[in-house]
């Protein structure tokens, strides 16, 4: 019985009022989304702010357009204004007026009337690839699940990052709809760790379903197209980090987006790109 005093007695001690509790501040950080590419007609970057959760600055308009901001891009050199465009509620510049040169190294600062800076720095890949095989495994037209198989020799001698995916055009037999899908894979990210110089390969698996009366009706791929990139480091630690991201799920530990953007939230990141049309 004294046992039992003691511990409620204890166990009193240690309640405290949750209205006393002070929750952390956290001030909106600049969103920065821009990956650029020599095969890319056009240089673009998002800019938006971060939503904090907890503090006087948390708000129900999230993800809106940082529209005020200078934003200038360098190859240490040589240095451009990035100009906004408030039609498409981002960065845009003819990448004809700053060419993106392979094995160059890239750097972007921004800059707000608010006092916000942040800067990031990324280098385009040397090599790119040029050439792809493609086999579709699953050819049958009336299949509405469709399977591709993409493969491609690793560049030798470097360390390698690839991503790799595909639009495919569904015509729906029964009513003549017709459907552009995007198609990934498991393996869609890869590098070239204990693969150099190897061939490389990806399946990827799509398809679009469609019942009358409850039976299946037949599909046709009238077209497709299949991307492969070679990316560099950041866009790879990104990339990865974002198809691995955990959120809401109580039996996970939650895990945080991958950014290289001093003082900010967000990537910047080089590819090569090629594809093949069909």
């Amino acid at each position: 019985m004294l046992f039992l005093s003691v511990s409620i007695a204890m166990l009193s001690g240690c309640e405290k009022d949750v209205t006393n509790i002070k929750l952390p501040e956290s001030k909106p950080k600049l969103v920065v989304g821009c990956f650029i590419s020599p095969q890319d007609t056009l240089i673009t970057v998002t800019l938006t702010r971060s939503n904090p959760i907890w503090g006087t600055d948390h708000n129900n308009s999230n993800n809106l357009s940082v529209a005020d901001a200078s934003v200038t891009i360098s190859n240490g050199t040589n240095s451009v204004t990035v100009p906004y465009n408030s039609m498409d509620e981002q960065y845009e510049l003819q990448a004809s007026l700053f060419p993106i040169v392979s094995g160059q190294t890239y750097y972007l600062n921004i800059s707000t009337p608010k006092g916000e800076s942040v800067s990031a720095s990324c280098t385009v890949p040397i090599s790119n690839l040029t050439s792809l095989t493609i086999d579709f495994i699953d050819t049958a037209a009336a299949s509405a699940n469709k399977k591709i198989k993409v493969k491609w020799q690793d560049i030798p001698n470097q360390t390698n990052y690839y991503r790799v995916f595909a639009q495919i055009g569904i015509i729906d037999n029964a009513i003549g709809d017709t459907l552009y899908n995007d198609m990934y894979s498991d393996n869609s990210l890869q590098n070239d760790n204990n693969k150099d110089g190897q061939e490389m390969s990806s399946i990827m698996e799509g398809g679009y379903y469609s019942y009358i009366n409850g039976v299946q009706q037949s599909v046709t791929v009238i077209a497709y197209t299949i991307y492969l990139l070679t990316i560099d480091a950041e866009y790879y630690k990104y990339q990865y980090s974002l198809e691995h991201y955990t959120y809401g799920d109580p039996f996970s530990e939650p895990s945080s987006l991958y950014t290289n953007i001093k003082g900010g939230l967000g990537v910047f990141a080089a590819y090569q790109k090629i594809m093949v049309n069909g």
